[in-house]
C-alpha cells in the first residue's frame, strides 16, 4: 500500500573460497569490509568485526574451521531485486546475531545486512507505517475504529469521537465493549466469522444511525489478528426522513400547497433551484421553451407546471412524445388532416397544436420529429397558423409550445440532423434539469411526496419509510432518475404491511447495493456493567467469566456477549484459566 524506503543492503564483499587457509581470509577482510564463503550447504559472511576469531589459526583451512564453528552460518533472506522494501521481508527467516545474507530468487548473493542495520531499519518503518496510517486515519471523514484480536482499541479517530462523544484517552488501549453492546457491534463479529462487511446500515447506539464498512486484519498466515470498521455518520438523514415522515403524517391531500404550482417540485440543490427560478420567470410570458435533461428527469412536470403558473393555465395542456409516435404518423398528430384527405370523414381532425389552442403543447424527444415535420413547426411558431394535412386553408391557433429533449441539440444542429431555424426558435430560454443522482438532496422531499399521492391512490394509511431504506434510495444511482423513483414508492406502499415500508419491499437491484446485516439492525445497546475491561484483576475477571457462563447456562457465545468481548476471545480467556 506504502511505497517505503529500501532496506539496508552493503555490496561492498568480496566472494572467497573456503579452501582458503584463514590467512586468505584474514587478509580479504584486510581489503574489503567482508567476505562471503559458501560451504556445508550454508553461507558464511565474516566482516571486519570478525577479525579476532580468525588471527588464532592462520594455516587451518576456512572448511575446516567452519566445521566446528557452524554457529556462525549466516541467515540467508531470498529477495525479489525489485522489491527491497519491508514488504519484501514478510517470508523472511529470523536472523540472529551475525549478518543476514541477501540473495536472489536466482541464487546470485546480492549483498548483507547487520542485525543491527536491520533492526533499525525495521523500526524506522514500522513508525513510518504507523504514521501513514494515523494520518490517513484523521484525513478521512469517516469515523474508524481498528481493535484487536481481543476487542482492545488501537484506534479511534477525530470523527469517530465527534460521532460518538467518547474521547480517544477514553477508549484506546481499552475494550470497546465498556463503551459499547457487543450484541449491536459489527467489527466483534468479524472477529470471529472473518468475513467483511460493505455499505450496511448499522446503529451502533440509540439515536446514532451509520453506514459501516469493516473487515477482518491478517495475518501473513490467514489468521485474524484484529478488526477495522469506518462508519459514515447518517444520523441527519434518518431525523430528516423522520421529520418529514412527521410532518406529512397529517389529511392526505393530492396538492398539500395549493397556491404555489412550483411546491410540488421545490428542490435544495442550487442546480434544480435555478431551472425553477428560471421557470417561474417565464411561466407568464408566452415564448418558445426548450427544456434538455435525461430521460425521467421531469421535464414534463416542468413544463405541465409552467402551464399551470401561466394566464393560459385555464385553457388545455397537451402533450406529445416524439419517439412513442411512428415517424410517418407525426404529421398528422401534430397538424391534423383535413376532411377527405384520407378517408370518408368529412370533417377531418384537428392535431394537436390546433387542440390546444389557447394553453399549451409540451413536445418531449423533439430530436425524432422529421425533417420536413420540422420545418412545418417552424412556420408555425413563426406565422402562427396550421395547415392541416391534406388541406389547404391555414387556421390561426394561439398554441405556446415547450420543446424537451434528452440531449443537448446543437451538435444535432451540426450535423444536420435538426434544423438550425427551429433550433433558434426554441433556444430563446432553455432549462436545464439534472440527473436525480446529481441532486440527492431532494431525495427525502420527492419521496414523501409520492407517498402521499400512492397513499392516496391506494387509500392506505401515510407509511413511514425505515432508515435502511431511506439510505438505500439516498445511495442508488437513479438511471431512470425521478420516473424510477416514483415506480419504486408505488411499489413500497403497495407491498408495504403496519404502515411501514422496509428493507424487502425494495427491488432486487437496490437490494443488492445497499445490504442490511438485519442480525445487528434490530440491536440494542444497553451498556453492561459487568464486561471483561483491561484493567480488573485476574481474580475478578474470572468471577465475571463464570458468572457470565452461569447466566447464559453455558453458553459460550452468548456469555461473550454479555462479557463485551468477542466469541474467540471468551474461549481464550477459558483456555487460560482451564474453564474448558
Amino acid at each position: 500500500m506504502f511505497n517505503s524506503e529500501q532496506f539496508p543492503i552493503d555490496t561492498s564483499f568480496v566472494t572467497l573460497s573456503p579452501s582458503l587457509p584463514i590467512a586468505g581470509l584474514l587478509e580479504g577482510l584486510r581489503q574489503c569490509r567482508a567476505a562471503c564463503i559458501e560451504a556445508e550447504a550454508s553461507l558464511f559472511l565474516f566482516t571486519s568485526g570478525d577479525l579476532p576469531l580468525l588471527e588464532d589459526t592462520p594455516d587451518l583451512p576456512v572448511e575446516e574451521f567452519l566445521k566446528t564453528r557452524p554457529e556462525l552460518a549466516s541467515t540467508v533472506w531470498i529477495v525479489d531485486e525489485a522489491q527491497t522494501g519491508p514488504d519484501a521481508l514478510h517470508d523472511t527467516p529470523a536472523f540472529g546475531s551475525r549478518p543476514v545474507v541477501i540473495r536472489s530468487r536466482s541464487g546470485a548473493v546480492l549483498g548483507y545486512s547487520l542485525p543491527a542495520d536491520l533492526i533499525d531499519f525495521l523500526l524506522k518503518s514500522s513508525r513510518q507505517y504507523a504514521s501513514y496510517f494515523y494520518s490517513l486515519a484523521e484525513t478521512v471523514a469517516d469515523a474508524v475504529t481498528v481493535v484487536d484480536r481481543s476487542g482492545k482499541v488501537i484506534c479511534w479517530n477525530t470523527p469517530a469521537e465527534e460521532v460518538y462523544g467518547i474521547p480517544k484517552s477514553d477508549i484506546i488501549g481499552r475494550r470497546i465493549g465498556e463503551h459499547f453492546d457487543a450484541d449491536s457491534l459489527i467489527i466483534m463479529k468479524i472477529l470471529d466469522e472473518g468475513r467483511r462487511i460493505r455499505s450496511t446500515y448499522h446503529r451502533p447506539r440509540p439515536g446514532t444511525h451509520v453506514l459501516i464498512n469493516a473487515s477482518p486484519i491478517l495475518d501473513k498466515d490467514g489468521r485474524i489478528i484484529g478488526g477495522i470498521a469506518t462508519e459514515q455518520d447518517i444520523t441527519n438523514l434518518v431525523r430528516l426522513n423522520e421529520e418529514l415522515s412527521t410532518a406529512g403524517s397529517g389529511r392526505l391531500e393530492v396538492n398539500p400547497d395549493q397556491g404555489d404550482p412550483f411546491a410540488a417540485i421545490s428542490s435544495k440543490g442550487e442546480a434544480v433551484g435555478k431551472a425553477i427560478g428560471l421557470a417561474r420567470k417565464v411561466a407568464a410570458a408566452d415564448n418558445p421553451l426548450l427544456i434538455v435533461g435525461e430521460t425521467g428527469v421531469g421535464k414534463e412536470q416542468l413544463a405541465i407546471t409552467i402551464h399551470g403558473a401561466s394566464r393560459r393555465a385555464s385553457a388545455p395542456c397537451l402533450a406529445v412524445n416524439c419517439g412513442a409516435v411512428p415517424a410517418g404518423l407525426l404529421d398528422t398528430e401534430l397538424f391534423g388532416y383535413q376532411g377527405g384527405a384520407f378517408t370518408g370523414n368529412a370533417a377531418g381532425s384537428a392535431g394537436k397544436i390546433e387542440l390546444a389552442d389557447g394553453g399549451t403543447l409540451f413536445i418531449d424527444e423533439i430530436d425524432k420529429l422529421p425533417l420536413d415535420t420540422q420545418a412545418k413547426l417552424y412556420h408555425y411558431m413563426q406565422n402562427r397558423t396550421v395547415v392541416r394535412s391534406g388541406g389547404h386553408a391555414p387556421v390561426a391557433v394561439s398554441t405556446r409550445i415547450i420543446a424537451a429533449a434528452k440531449q443537448d441539440l446543437l451538435p444535432l444542429v451540426e450535423r444536420g440532423d435538426f434544423r438550425a431555424d427551429l433550433y433558434y426558435a426554441l433556444n430563446v430560454i432553455t432549462i436545464a434539469l439534472p440527473p436525480l443522482r446529481e441532486r440527492k438532496e431532494d431525495i427525502p422531499g420527492i419521496i414523501q411526496l409520492y407517498l402521499r399521492e400512492y397513499a392516496l391512490q391506494y387509500q392506505k394509511p401515510l407509511p413511514h419509510i425505515a432508515p435502511e431504506v431511506m439510505l438505500a434510495l439516498m445511495n442508488y444511482d437513479w438511471p431512470g432518475n425521478i420516473r424510477e423513483l416514483k415506480n419504486i414508492i408505488e411499489r413500497c406502499v403497495i407491498l408495504s404491511e403496519d404502515d411501514r415500508i422496509t428493507h424487502e419491499h425494495l427491488p432486487k437491484q437496490i437490494q443488492d447495493e445497499q445490504p442490511l446485516d438485519a442480525e445487528f439492525f434490530e440491536g440494542t445497546t444497553v451498556r453492561r456493567d459487568k464486561v471483561l475491561r483491561t484493567n480488573i484483576s485476574e481474580n475478578e475477571e474470572l468471577h465475571l467469566i463464570r458468572e457470565a457462563l452461569a447466566k447464559t447456562l453455558g453458553n459460550k457465545s452468548a456469555a461473550a456477549k454479555l462479557l463485551g468481548v468477542s466469541r474467540g476471545t471468551l474461549y481464550n480467556k477459558l483456555k487460560e484459566y482451564q474453564l474448558d
